[in-house]
C-alpha cells in the first residue's frame, strides 16, 4: 500500500509542471468545491486532483480519493478508490466500480459498466458492455454484442459462440 501511495506521489509530481504548462490544475474538496487555476473549475487540461470531483471535461488526469464524475468527455487517465463515472472516455478509468457509455482503451475495477460501446479492455470481477470490441477479462462478463474475446468463469455474449460458456467465449 505504501509502494502504491509512493508511486502515486511520484506520478502526481510529475504531472504537475506539465498541468502548470498546459495553464490547468484543479484541486477539489467536493464536487464544485474547488480552486483551479486559471479559475475554471469545470474543464480540466491538465490534473484534477481531490477527494471527489465533478467535471464537464478532463484533457489529463483525474485522481480523486472517493468520487470522480467526467459529464462529457475523458481524454487521459481517471482513478479513484470508489466509485469512477464518464460519458466519453477516450483513456483510462480506475476504481472499484467504474461507469461510461462509450470507452475506447481501458477499464480496470471491481465493477465495470459500459453502457453502450467499448472498444478495448474491460478488466475486473464484472465487466459489462452493450457492445464489445475488444478483451473482457474477468469472473463474470456480459456483452450483448461482442466482436472480441471473453476470458472468466462465467462468459455471457448474446451473440458469442454459444450465449453462456466457462473460461473463454467471443466471436471474430
Amino acid at each position: 500500500m505504501k509502494k502504491l501511495a509512493l508511486i502515486m506521489a511520484l506520478f502526481v509530481a510529475a504531472a504537475m509542471p506539465a498541468a502548470a504548462e498546459a495553464g490547468n490544475l484543479k484541486l477539489s474538496l467536493w464536487d464544485e468545491i474547488a480552486v483551479a487555476v486559471p479559475n475554471n473549475i469545470h474543464d480540466v487540461k491538465g490534473v484534477d486532483l481531490g477527494i471527489a470531483s465533478k467535471t464537464s471535461t478532463v484533457t489529463g488526469l483525474q485522481f480523486d480519493f472517493l468520487f470522480a464524475q467526467t459529464e462529457y468527455e475523458l481524454n487521459g487517465v481517471s482513478m479513484t478508490w470508489i466509485i469512477n463515472l464518464a460519458n466519453q472516455v477516450k483513456g483510462a478509468q480506475f476504481g472499484l466500480l467504474t461507469k461510461n457509455d462509450d470507452l475506447i482503451g481501458a477499464q480496470l475495477g471491481l465493477v465495470n459498466l459500459s453502457m453502450h460501446s467499448t472498444t478495448g479492455l474491460q478488466w475486473g470481477f464484472f465487466n459489462q458492455a452493450e457492445y464489445m470490441n475488444g478483451l473482457q477479462l474477468g469472473f463474470v462478463n456480459y456483452a450483448k454484442t461482442i466482436d472480441g474475446l471473453q476470458i472468466g468463469l462465467l462468459n455471457i455474449a448474446e451473440n458469442g459462440w454459444f450465449p453462456a460458456m466457462v473460461i473463454v467465449n467471443g466471436r471474430f
